[in-house]
């Protein structure tokens, strides 16, 4: 599992990629392409752009690992770079009008291994209220909490993945969380979901 690299194997396994280690590069292919292609899919809800930019994205790297500055997180890196290519191909293709938000169809799911460590029932449907209400949560915040509770990313990285100010960050996780907690105490109230 990716979460599991400290910040020097992160940057080790960069470095072996970056010194032309096939290993490496098909160890980075292994570990992100799948989380990065939920991602991708995520903003766009096209499979054909996503994994068209996905391949084209670890083309370029491979192509271009000489010239690659260093990282000690490889995610933040590959996050900022896919989102970017999206929003490239996307504003190329005319695909999106530009007042619509690109997180805008992004769910929050239950992943089945997650699902496996669940062991009693009243977790389990609080896990399902909480995502429930997670999903109702306006787009911008949706996808910061995404960035910042689901895949690790500081708020620094997720200001400069979605090409916004940290400030703003901050203040969306604020409120954001701020809602949840309302929005999730009176749903567990009214399915009566409190231990």
């Amino acid at each position: 599992m990716t979460s599991q690299l400290t910040p020097a194997q992160h940057t080790l396994l960069w470095n072996d990629f970056r010194d032309g280690s096939p290993t490496a590069f098909a160890r980075l292919y292994d570990l992100f392409s799948a989380d990065l292609y939920r991602y991708g899919y995520n903003l766009v809800r096209n499979r054909q752009i996503v994994e068209d930019c996905l391949h084209e994205l670890f083309l370029h790297l491979h192509e271009s690992r000489a010239r690659l500055g260093a990282t000690d997180n490889i995610r933040f890196y590959l996050y900022r770079a896919i989102r970017r290519r999206l929003l490239d191909t996307v504003g190329r293709l005319n695909k999106l009008n530009s007042n619509e938000y690109l997180f805008d169809d992004a769910e929050f799911q239950i992943q089945p291994y997650e699902c496996a460590l669940v062991e009693e029932q009243l977790v389990g449907q609080q896990k399902q209220l909480m995502m429930l209400e997670l999903n109702r949560l306006p787009k911008r915040q949706k996808e910061i909490l995404y960035l910042v509770y689901m895949k690790g990313l500081s708020y620094q990285q997720a200001a400069e993945v979605m090409d916004i100010t940290i400030k703003s960050v901050y203040n969306t996780v604020n409120v954001a969380l701020k809602a949840l907690q309302v929005l999730v105490r009176v749903s567990f109230e009214q399915r009566g979901a409190y231990v």
